[in-house]
């Protein structure tokens, strides 16, 4: 198994091109918003977050901060824990 950087990198470039799309389209009332209920409900059935008690609390996280305070949530611990994941994975990998 090796891991395709090309396809890697398309993906990156697709979310910072979605995400921006998505920013620049909010309006200042929108950004006061918290998670509804029923999404919050719609996001636990995906099963995206593990069930697992410690993991679970991430929904309610996530759901109970509005849209801004979701925008301003350092990116630098977010960054990391995915780099984490992705050295992990590529640890696999090249065993």
């Amino acid at each position: 198994m090796q891991l395709n950087l090309k396809e890697l990198y398309s993906y990156i470039f697709e979310v910072k091109a979605s995400t921006e799309r998505i920013l620049k389209s909010l309006s200042y009332g929108e950004m006061k918003k918290k998670v509804s209920k029923e999404r919050k409900e719609y996001l636990k059935s995906l099963n995206v977050v593990s069930n697992h008690e410690n993991a679970i609390w991430l929904i309610d996280y996530w759901c109970n901060k509005d849209i801004r305070g979701l925008i301003q949530m350092p990116f630098s611990r977010h960054w990391i824990m995915h780099i984490e994941a992705s050295l992990r994975i590529r640890n696999k990998i090249h065993l």
